[in-house]
C-alpha cells in the first residue's frame, strides 16, 4: 500500500526470527524507512552534541551531558558501541595514538562494563585508576557505606572475570567464544584480596585519550546506577522495576558465561539450580508459533499464571528444580509489555510457586497436535505497583505505548516545591512529543502550581 507509514518499532518485527517475503518495491520502501529513521537519530545526536560543545567551549564528555541536564549520553554509545568512537566520527581534527585494540577495549568498557546496571565493575575500575590499589576490604567499605549492602565473594570473582572479558563471547568462524580468548585480553588480576592491573593494562592508561575516555564512561555509569538505585527496591543486585536486558540478568547472577539464547528462550535453571530468571513477553505477536503462545497473565497485584516451555512435564528436570525439588532456588521475573519496547525487561520482584496450583497441560503446536507444558501460579514477592499493573494490562497501547510506568512515578517534588503545596493544589508540567525522536536538550521540563477544584483533587496526581 503506497500509503503506509513505517514506525521505526517496525525494526525489532523485522529483526525476529521469522522467514516474510516481500517484492522488490516494498523491500525498498521499507529500507528507506529505517534508512530515515536512523538518519533522523543520527541527526539529533549530532545537534545535541554540538549544542552542549558550543555552550562548554570545547569537545563535551559523557559526563558533561550529565551536569548539563541534556540527553541521555548512553545514547551515542549505543549508536557508535563507545563515546570515544562518536567523538572521532563527528570531530575531523580530534587527534589520538590510540591502537585498534585500545579502541575496542573502550567499546567493550562501555557496553559490557559501564552500562550502570551493576556499579562494582566500575567502582574497581574507579577506584584503581584514581588510586593505584584497591584491596576487597576497602570496596566492600565502599559499597557498603554508599549503598548499603555487602558484595559477596561470588559477586567479587564475578566482577574479575566480567572485567577480564571472560563473560562476553562473539561470533567467530560460527563458534562463540569468550571475547577475553579473541583479542588476548589481560586487564585485572585478584590475588591476596587485593586488586591490581596487569602490566600490559598499565601501559594502556599511559594513554591519555584511552585514559580519560574510560574514566568517563565509569563516572557515568557510577553516576547513573546511582540515580536508579533506591535501597528500599534493592533485591540482591536489581532494583525493582528497572529495566535490565537477559545479559545483563546473568551477569548479575554471576553466571560464568552469557548463555546462548536459544538456550535461555522464556527462562534457563542454572546448572547448580540456585537461580532460574524467567522472561516474558507480556503481550505476545500473532505471527509467532503456537506452541510458544504461553498463557502468561497476572490474577491479580499478587499472583501470577505462567506456563513452562513447551515439551515439558511436572517430572521434567527443570520443571522439578523450578518447584524447589532440587533445593532452594531463586526465582527473578522478568517481564516487558509487548516486542516493540526492544530487548531489555522490568525486574518485577522474586517469585515462588503455589505448589497446589502446579498443572499438567497441553498446548498446539503450528501443525494442531498437542504439546505438554506445565502451568504455574507464582505468588510474587513484592505486590505489583498499581501504575505498573495497568500499563502492563493495557491491551490497548500494547503495541505503541511510549511512557513507561517509571516516567510517571519518577515525577517527584522536592522538598522547596512542597513547601509550595496548599490544599487543592497540584504540580502542572509541561512536556514536548514528537513522532519519532527529538532534542531532550530543547525539551521544556518546567512546572508550576496550579489549584483544581476540591472534588477533583487526588494525592499524588498532576496535571500536563
Amino acid at each position: 500500500d503506497p500509503g503506509i507509514i513505517l514506525l521505526p518499532s517496525v525494526i525489532n518485527f523485522l529483526k525476529a526470527s521469522l522467514t516474510i517475503n516481500f517484492d522488490e518495491i516494498t523491500k525498498e520502501k521499507i529500507f528507506k524507512s529505517i534508512d530515515s529513521a536512523n538518519m533522523q537519530l543520527i541527526n539529533d545526536l549530532k545537534r545535541d552534541y554540538s549544542l552542549l560543545k558550543y555552550r562548554l567551549g570545547r569537545v563535551p564528555m559523557m559526563m558533561d551531558f550529565i551536569d548539563h541536564g541534556a540527553r541521555d549520553p548512553y545514547l551515542y554509545v549505543n549508536y557508535a558501541n563507545s563515546y570515544f568512537n562518536f567523538v572521532v566520527k563527528v570531530e575531523t581534527e580530534f587527534q589520538h595514538d590510540l591502537s585498534k585494540l585500545q579502541i575496542k577495549l573502550l567499546e567493550l568498557f562501555s557496553k559490557e562494563i559501564n552500562n550502570s546496571k551493576r556499579v562494582e565493575e566500575s567502582l574497581i575500575l574507579k577506584l584503581l585508576i584514581e588510586n593505584g590499589r584497591l584491596s576487597l576490604s576497602d570496596l566492600r567499605e565502599v559499597v557498603l557505606e554508599k549503598y548499603q549492602y555487602q558484595v559477596t565473594d561470588e559477586t567479587v570473582l564475578s566482577c574479575v572475570s566480567n572485567l577480564n572479558f571472560n563473560f562476553i563471547r562473539e561470533n567467530i568462524g560460527g563458534k562463540l567464544m569468550p571475547v577475553n580468548q579473541i583479542y588476548n585480553l589481560d586487564i585485572l588480576r585478584f590475588q591476596n584480596n587485593d586488586f591490581e592491573f596487569s602490566s600490559e593494562f598499565l601501559s594502556d592508561l599511559k594513554h591519555v585519550s584511552f585514559k580519560k575516555f574510560l574514566l568517563d564512561s565509569t563516572d557515568y555509569s557510577i553516576c547513573e546506577f546511582d540515580k536508579k538505585f533506591e535501597i528500599e527496591n534493592w533485591q540482591n543486585g536489581f532494583v525493582l522495576y528497572r529495566k535490565y536486558s537477559r545479559k545483563d540478568v546473568f551477569r548479575i547472577l554471576n553466571v560464568k558465561e552469557n548463555p546462548v539464547a536459544q538456550n535461555v528462550g522464556g527462562y534457563l535453571v542454572s546448572a547448580d539450580n540456585t537461580h532460574c530468571p524467567i522472561f516474558v513477553n507480556y503481550h505476545k505477536s500473532d505471527d509467532i508459533s503456537a506452541s510458544t503462545k504461553y498463557e502468561d497473565k497476572f490474577l491479580n497485584t499478587k499472583e501470577f499464571n505462567w506456563m513452562s516451555k513447551s515439551n515439558r512435564k511436572i517430572a521434567s528436570s527443570d520443571v522439578q528444580s523450578i518447584l524447589g525439588k532440587n533445593g532452594a532456588i531463586r526465582l527473578p521475573l522478568f517481564i516487558k509489555k509487548n516486542n516493540d519496547e526492544g530487548i531489555d525487561f522490568y525486574y518485577m520482584g522474586n517469585v515462588s510457586p503455589e505448589l497446589s496450583q502446579v498443572e499438567q497441560a497441553a498446548i498446539s503446536n503450528d501443525a494442531g497436535k498437542n504439546v505438554s507444558v506445565v502451568k504455574f501460579r507464582f505468588n510474587l514477592s513484592n505486590a505489583v505497583s498499581a501504575s505498573m499493573y495497568n500499563y502492563l494490562e493495557d491491551m490497548g497501547a500494547a503495541k505503541h505505548s511510549v511512557l513507561s510506568p517509571i516516567a510517571h512515578e519518577k515525577l517527584v517534588l522536592d522538598e522547596q516545591d512542597v513547601e509550595m503545596i496548599e490544599k487543592n493544589t497540584i504540580p502542572l508540567y509541561d512536556f514536548c512529543a514528537a513522532a519519532g525522536t527529538f532534542s531532550e536538550m530543547q525539551a521544556t521540563k518546567d512546572f508550576t502550581l496550579i489549584q483544581v477544584p476540591e472534588h477533583l483533587y487526588k494525592d499524588g496526581y498532576f496535571a500536563c
